[in-house]
């Protein structure tokens, strides 16, 4: 693979400049063992968390000693795997979190019906809900995937995360609840050619951003705070199988202590607004970027560069 291809594409995917400080690794102020981001006495879904990602956030809410969590995936033996995994991280960890697993197809709403029916019947409240699972297709323009591939992946990255949350607002539960979605930076990278190869799923998770963004114009964060993040750059099954070595990636631990600060109070101020995972937290709630989210009611939001600007 020619060196200065691989330089050029993650110097564009990584470049940022949001935040003075970026972060590769986990730091202080998003640690999980800090008390101020405890998880204690919470319930929390993770769909997708078998592998990948999903399964890193769930990891970092063990650290975090939350309650209980669940898992959901199609595939029974990859959740029995990431039990035994988890299960483990919280004997190390000491926080005897609990470990759920069930299987269920999110874009099949019989299946989802079924889990939050059968939590209700066991009293189970859920906390935080991670809006994790995504889909991607081939590297191919929108008219030559066709409606149906293109509206299939509508359907997994805007549709169901929209079903899971009408289900997990409407739990009967007067306590606060904290929704976390996991987007992606192509939202805002259209002009990157790599990018720019998939504009079904920049399409799909645009749709699934803003679907986010107006349901917290309408509910308060004391009710439900909600935050998107970017996840990073963190590597995987498709970029091992594309020969990129680890060591050019974020940390898989970045992302999942970033979910578990969404979830606290501590990011109350980016209630409705996308933030990268690899931002400093404590650059974003001071100064002169926290006056800009206080001042600016489309910074950080999706929306149409320049069409409110006076010329």
């Amino acid at each position: 693979m020619d060196p200065d291809f691989v330089d050029q594409l993650f110097k564009g995917l990584l470049h940022t400049e949001v935040t003075k400080k970026v972060h590769r690794d986990v730091y202080p102020a998003i640690s999980p063992s800090r008390p101020e981001l405890s998880q204690a006495g919470r319930v929390i879904l993770v769909p997708g968390a078998g592998t990948g990602v999903g399964h890193s956030i769930a990891r970092s809410f063990v650290r975090a000693s939350a309650d209980t969590i669940i898992i959901l995936g199609r595939r029974a033996d990859v959740l029995a795997e990431a039990v035994t995994k988890l299960e483990q991280e919280a004997k190390i960890t000491g926080t005897n979190t609990k470990i759920i697993a069930r299987t269920c197809d999110v874009v099949n709403m019989a299946e989802v019906d079924a889990f939050w029916k059968d939590l209700a019947k066991q009293g189970i409240i859920v906390d935080v809900f991670v809006n994790n699972v995504a889909k991607f297709t081939d590297p191919k323009p929108i008219l030559e995937l066709g409606a149906d591939e293109v509206w299939s992946q509508m359907e997994v990255n805007a549709k169901s995360p929209l079903y899971f949350v009408e289900k997990f607002y409407a739990q009967p539960s007067e306590k606060q609840k904290f929704l976390v979605n996991v987007t992606s930076a192509v939202i805002h990278m259209t002009e990157n050619p790599q990018v720019a190869e998939r504009p079904s799923y920049i399409l799909s998770k645009m749709a699934g951003t803003m679907l986010f963004q107006l349901i917290a114009l309408h509910v308060p964060p004391e009710k439900m705070q909600i935050v998107t993040m970017h996840l990073g750059v963190v590597y995987g099954d498709g970029w091992k199988a594309m020969g990129f070595p680890p060591d050019r990636f974020d940390s898989d631990e970045l992302c999942g202590s970033f979910a578990v600060w969404c979830a606290s109070e501590e990011a109350e101020f980016l209630h409705g607004r996308f933030a990268w995972s690899s931002w400093d937290v404590e650059e974003l709630a001071t100064g002169k970027i926290r006056e800009r989210i206080e001042s600016d009611p489309e910074y950080l939001r999706a929306s149409i560069i320049g069409a409110n600007c006076s010329i």
